[in-house]
């Protein structure tokens, strides 16, 4: 029961669909609260309620459970939005990730929305209360002291979307303690008079909660032998479905290029298997077109995927969080043709793998990568560690009273 001295800690995102990335993100911010030795109590809400415990996730409230403990006012009370591009994350483009009716009629948006305002009937259907699901000051709410965006992302933010939402720029001026993860994303903000503070994606601290020798114990089965029998020979590759529609000869054409010329087993396994991810539906058509052996996982937790990462002699993959991954336990890394992976390599990468390579382009990453200096991979590991727990201290000092 919180009292009027309670640190409640309201931890808001995407954590209720099954994407790597956004499951990690709640695990990592509190388990980095919990090194200070000071009680808090923490909840966790996204747009809908749900378990993905099983998976590794955190279980949620939903959106309005998150809008009742906002008018409390009960004990010192802040909000965190964790992380990912939510500053111009639309009530549509959440459905859109939400249902598989709405994404049905996708193709159709564009001409529906002269006749019906479908980010209004996102709103409602979604229960919203603000203009945008995640940008909120707090004075939108009676019982919030404090309102924090942490590791933000908006690398390929469209300047519309101030136009659209005129209040825009004053609700982000007023976020009391406002980080974003890359430069780009800076850069986009700061065209708009909004200034922000450039750390690495707080989920770069997973290595230091979650080392190996604690994942070992969490992981399936089937992981564990693939890994005692393979480890650090293989190359971990995961792509976004969109992303290989039509390229699925050309991205196993480089696979077996990998494969036939460096001799390491390959390793497909999904990190993102929500609405418009899909990966394991992309890795299911690219495997029969490989001309050597890969093996193929699908039933995976977070705990499976960081495992796989973290031992693995390559990570290849569009997943922006697969790569953080591999950045926190120092493995090579190619990120793939994603705007927003090649906007955080550019700033926090290593030189020579620190921008992305087209579908085409897989072998030569991967030649690159396995040529990197290993210690160069360890400091760059260093240097986003201190630079996410010095992000953290400014944190700590607001939920704190």
């Amino acid at each position: 029961m919180a009292t009027k001295n309670t640190n409640n800690i309201l931890i808001i995102g995407a954590f209720d669909r099954y994407n790597y990335g956004d499951l990690l993100f709640p695990l990592v911010i509190e388990a980095q609260l919990k090194t200070y030795g000071q009680p808090f109590e923490a909840s966790y809400f996204g747009i809908v309620k749900s378990d993905l415990s099983a998976l590794g996730g955190k279980p949620t409230e939903d959106i309005r459970a998150f809008y009742r403990k906002c008018e409390e006012g009960t004990g010192h009370t802040s909000v965190i939005v964790a992380g990912g591009e939510a500053v111009a994350v639309t009530w549509s483009s959440l459905l859109l990730a939400l249902s598989s009716l709405f994404k049905r009629t996708h193709r159709f948006h564009n001409r529906i929305n002269k006749v019906i305002d479908l980010n209004a009937f996102a709103k409602r259907a979604l229960h919203g209360k603000t203009a945008l699901p995640f940008v909120f000051t707090k004075a939108d709410f009676k019982g919030i002291d404090r309102v924090i965006f942490n590791s933000l992302g908006g690398s390929e933010l469209n300047p519309a979307i101030f136009d659209q939402v005129p209040d825009l720029r004053d609700k982000l001026r007023q976020i009391d303690y406002f980080a974003v993860r890359d430069e780009a994303t800076q850069r986009n903000l700061a065209l708009q008079h909004v200034q922000t503070q450039l750390y690495p994606d707080s989920a770069i601290l997973m290595s230091t909660f979650y080392p190996s020798t604690v994942l070992a114990k969490q992981v399936s089965p089937a992981v564990s032998q693939y890994v005692a029998e393979n480890k650090g020979t293989y190359v971990f590759f995961q792509v976004k479905n969109n992303h290989a529609k039509n390229k699925e000869q050309h991205i196993a054409q480089q696979l077996d290029l990998i494969a036939a010329h460096s001799g390491s087993p390959l390793c497909f396994c999904p990190i993102g298997k929500a609405l418009n991810h899909d990966d394991h539906l992309a890795l299911g058509r690219i495997a029969p077109l490989l001309n050597h052996p890969c093996t193929l996982f699908d039933e995976v937790s977070i705990w499976d995927i960081m495992y796989l990462i973290a031992n693995a002699r390559v990570y290849i993959g569009t997943s922006l969080h697969g790569a953080i991954t591999a950045m926190s336990y120092a493995v090579p890394y190619v990120g793939v043709a994603v705007p927003k992976l090649n906007s955080y390599l550019q700033t926090w990468g290593v030189a020579g793998i620190n921008r992305t390579v087209a579908l085409d382009g897989l072998y030569e990453g991967f030649q690159r990568a396995v040529g990197t200096d290993r210690a160069a991979l360890n400091q760059s590991r260093e240097r986003q560690l201190a630079a996410a727990q010095a992000s953290f201290s400014h944190i700590r000092q607001l939920v704190f009273q």
